[in-house]
């Protein structure tokens, strides 16, 4: 933790011991005109960024009060103090983040809670942050001292935020003599020593801490904890992000291990994956290989049918021509040869005559080879008539 007012730059850090929380170092940092900057590096550098860092101090220009309302979650709580803001301040910031808590009941009232509230113009909030950020301090929110007040204490003394004035009941008073200034904290430190352990070397004076144990005291009572949004007034730029550094160290741990896992995959199945991939591509080589030789087989097959049925077809009949020339001379004058097919074992004719009644089987056994064997007549009734004649051999021996 970091108290700051104008003279000095002061840090704690604190682990839990117990029920209670242990200083377990301490720093004091005069602020010097020259470097007003290297109080806050010191500290910061000398405390160092620990689990949760909490910023507290003198902020120009900011407001508290307190004000009864009722007990409500933390968003209809922030619409209350908005609500009673005017009513407590002079002139309400046109900017601004408030910060509150609930600190008590009414004791006349049960039904009734007191809320601490503390106003901070965004011009005076971003201004500190910039100290902060130039001085290169990160802290994870402000906690500003006065949220410490309670039913039991609910007057605080503390000139290193307001030299003239003091807060006490539920009112802003001016600053009373110095004895019950030095009465007030005394009260104070008997209190917050029940909280933590403090350190007992003669160079820490409690009192110089007092704005940051108030500030630790809100953080360890438990106040932030019940609704941390209602204590976010530290801008966004001088908030640390947490396990950067974790999840960076995850991330190449976890490349690493992919990268060792892939090696050690590789030594062990490599070989097997070179084969089984040599094996594939063999095996597509033979199915292509095999799609090749099937087309060629199923060309060469039709090949060879044409050849076969070239090779089973006989040879025509060497006489067709004198055949045709005889048939043809045989044929009278008033006969008319429409198509002819000379068959394997027969011939095919188809004539035309004016004569239905033509008697063709007389007509051809002069050839002494051929003999009609069916005859078709059509169209007998016209004056020219269709025959179908089909042509036999006598003897099929004597042909061959």
């Amino acid at each position: 933790m970091i108290s700051a007012d104008a003279e000095f730059v002061r840090g704690g850090k604190f682990h839990r011991k117990g029920k209670h929380w242990k200083m377990v170092a301490y720093v004091s940092e005069k602020i010097t005109e020259d470097a007003p900057l290297a109080a806050w590096r010191k500290v910061s550098r000398q405390i160092g960024l620990a689990e949760y860092r909490v910023v507290t101090g003198k902020v120009d220009g900011v407001a508290f009060f307190r004000f009864p309302s009722v007990a409500m979650d933390s968003s209809a709580q922030r619409g209350a103090v908005d609500f009673e803001m005017p009513r407590q301040l002079l002139k309400v910031p046109e900017n601004y983040r408030t910060q509150f808590c609930v600190s008590g009941r009414n004791p006349d009232n049960p039904d009734e809670v007191l809320v601490n509230v503390a106003v901070f113009p965004d011009r005076v909030m971003e201004k500190f942050s910039r100290k902060m950020q130039k001085a290169g301090v990160l802290a994870d929110e402000f906690i500003y001292p006065f949220m410490a007040l309670d039913n039991d204490l609910d007057s605080l003394v503390l000139p290193e935020i307001d030299p003239e004035f003091c807060y006490t009941g539920n009112s802003w008073m001016p600053l009373p003599p110095e004895n019950v200034c030095n009465e007030n904290s005394e009260k104070w430190l008997a209190r917050l020593q029940k909280s933590f352990v403090l350190p007992r070397k003669k160079d820490f004076v409690p009192r110089d801490y007092l704005m940051l144990l108030l500030a630790a005291e809100v953080l360890a009572g438990g106040k932030m904890t019940d609704s941390p949004e209602s204590f976010r007034v530290l801008p966004d730029p001088v908030r640390p992000v947490r396990f950067r550094g974790h999840l960076i160290m995850t991330a190449l741990l976890a490349i690493l291990l992919i990268v060792s896992f892939a090696w050690r995959f590789t030594l062990t199945f490599g070989d097997d994956i070179s084969e089984y991939r040599r094996i594939l591509s063999e095996t597509k080589r033979v199915q292509q290989k095999n799609k090749e030789l099937k087309s060629s087989i199923k060309r060469s097959s039709k090949d060879i049918k044409e050849m076969t049925r070239l090779l089973d077809t006989e040879a025509g009949e060497a006489d067709a021509v004198a055949e045709f020339a005889l048939f043809s001379e045989t044929l009278p004058q008033n006969v008319l040869v429409s198509s002819i097919r000379w068959n394997k074992s027969d011939i095919d004719v188809t004539v035309q005559c004016e004569d239905s009644n033509f008697d063709f089987d007389q007509l051809f056994k002069p050839l002494k080879y051929w003999k009609v064997s069916q005859q078709g007549r059509q169209n007998q009734d016209s004056a020219v008539a269709t025959i179908t004649l089909k042509l036999t051999p006598f003897d099929a021996e004597v042909k061959k």
